[in-house]
């Protein structure tokens, strides 16, 4: 079959409603029209998560990396992919209480999943080869945000400075600025204004402070200066009129008790959060990095997502 077209995406077959059949005609989506947002709708079960995995698999076989933010763990299904489809690869991955159900050894049943599986692929014209195409064209990683479960990830550079031009890029900074303090607020449960809230106003001033030096920030640093501030005015008032010092130290504590706590050790080790070494290996091939968030807090999730698309 002729779909191993750059920039077609093979997706299936056409089917007739009205006669209630498959055609033997390919369903190929142009890639060019994916050059905005995409949302992809459907009742549960109606195949959601399926057609994404069936884009991202395209996608990877035309060398297009990807991020991908994974809040349920549905998306590691990625990495099960088996060129040769032997039983013994489906076997670590079954459920024995369905293959108890089926009155079949697991070993039986893993046979039974493999046969299914190579002439299901049949049916649409692929093959083991097609899924050694996909291997070989592309790399997929999962980490693991605060966990070292997968490859952990390090936040230790996020709030690096920016090599961008205070002249000309200023709002964008700012944008930068503005995500970064309010990720870090919600960490420890702040919900916080950017325009009325004094702890968003003092970390945003803080950042713009260091960055417009060059200088990097990490939450050491920041939690210095918000008890000691290298500024004095915040708007016509003083530091310490619009701030005290004793609310700058309870601010200060709550953000300590962050790198306190032993369970964030974790995020502090592992490959540095940089987007360019999520796009492709040392060695240029395309990536297909997922974040696996799904063992994260609520605010955590929101910290790290936040952090990763700043």
């Amino acid at each position: 079959m002729d779909f191993e077209r750059m920039g077609a995406f093979y997706l299936g077959k056409l089917y007739d409603v009205a006669e209630d059949e498959r055609l033997n005609r390919l369903l190929m989506y142009d890639a060019r029209d994916l050059t905005t947002h995409a949302v992809c709708v459907g009742m549960t079960g109606s195949g959601k998560t399926g057609l994404c995995i069936d884009l991202l698999e395209e996608a990877a076989i035309d060398r297009v990396p990807a991020i991908i933010i994974d809040p349920k763990g549905d998306m590691t299904n990625l990495l099960l992919s088996f060129p040769d489809l032997r039983p013994e690869d489906f076997r670590p991955w079954i459920n024995p209480d369905d293959a108890r159900r089926k009155g079949l050894s697991e070993e039986g049943f893993a046979a039974q999943q493999a046969e299914l599986w190579r002439d299901g692929l049949g049916e649409w014209g692929q093959s083991g080869e097609r899924i050694r195409l996909l291997r070989e064209t592309a790399d997929f990683a999962i980490y693991t945000p605060g966990s070292d479960a997968g490859v952990p990830v390090s936040i230790l550079q996020s709030f690096a400075a920016p090599s961008l031009s205070w002249d000309t890029d200023a709002e964008m900074l700012r944008e930068r600025i503005q995500g970064a303090v309010s990720a870090l607020l919600g960490l420890i449960g702040l919900k916080a204004d950017p325009v009325q809230s004094r702890e968003h106003i003092l970390l945003s001033n803080l950042f713009e402070h260091f960055w417009r030096q060059g200088e990097d920030l990490d939450l050491p640093k920041l939690i210095l200066a918000i008890q000691k501030p290298p500024i004095r005015k915040l708007g016509v008032f003083d530091v310490d009129t619009f701030f005290p010092e004793a609310d700058r130290f309870e601010l200060a504590m709550r953000i300590n008790s962050i790198i306190a706590a032993p369970a964030f050790e974790s995020w502090l080790h592992g490959q540095p959060l940089d987007v360019g070494g999520f796009l492709a290996t040392p060695s240029g091939k395309p990536r297909h990095s997922i974040f696996y968030v799904a063992h994260l807090s609520d605010a955590e999730r929101m910290f790290f997502v936040t952090m990763l698309l700043k």
